[in-house]
């Protein structure tokens, strides 16, 4: 998604809004507050609260891909590069209090409105297509019908680990909720 600094800055309000208000707290007048801009402004980038939670939600969606998929880039094999995408999502940015709050707003209006929800299918079939990728790299004799499978298990417990984070803050569970995503997307016995 191309934003302007305008939009950018208008986006990070409205995910600052939603964090600490939910939905409701997303208006237009509190999120042109919030972004210190005018309302006409905020109009003029975002035809209304549903289109400004939209992209809201492309956005924060985006910057998860983003950590995750760089970090991913940089590794130096198959193996390495299925790790790194398992583990990217939960980059210290990404377990934030508002973050975490965001994220479970965001999935709570994907439940109710078919605009959103039609976002968070692109976005999570876009990550799963790439860890499925990965893990098809990693096992070459792995059918492409299995690796989604696995990457479909890996994202369940993944999304599991957000919650259970944003309630407990339990370093050794996320460890080893994390290692055993790992096995999932590599095929081992967990």
């Amino acid at each position: 998604m191309s934003l302007t600094d305008s939009q950018e800055q208008i986006l990070d309000a409205a995910m600052s809004c939603i964090s600490r208000d939910g939905i409701e707290g997303a208006s237009m007048r509190n999120v042109a507050r919030e972004a210190d801009v005018s309302l006409g402004l905020l109009s003029y980038h975002f035809d209304g609260k549903e289109d400004l939670i939209q992209a809201a939600f492309q956005l924060s969606c985006d910057r998860v891909y983003d950590v995750t998929f760089a970090g991913v880039d940089q590794a130096d094999d198959a193996l390495e590069q299925v790790r790194s995408c398992v583990r990217g999502p939960f980059h210290d940015d990404f377990l934030a209090d508002e973050y975490l709050a965001l994220r479970i707003g965001l999935w709570a209006i994907a439940r109710t409105d078919p605009a959103i929800a039609e976002v968070e299918k692109t976005l999570y079939a876009r990550y799963s297509d790439r860890l499925s990728d990965l893990i098809q790299n990693f096992d070459s004799d792995i059918s492409a019908a299995d690796a989604l499978n696995r990457s479909t298990d890996v994202m369940v417990h993944q999304n599991g680990l957000w919650l259970n984070w944003s309630r407990y803050k339990n370093q050794a569970d996320l460890d080893r909720g994390l290692a055993q995503c790992e096995r999932l997307a590599l095929g081992e016995q967990i």
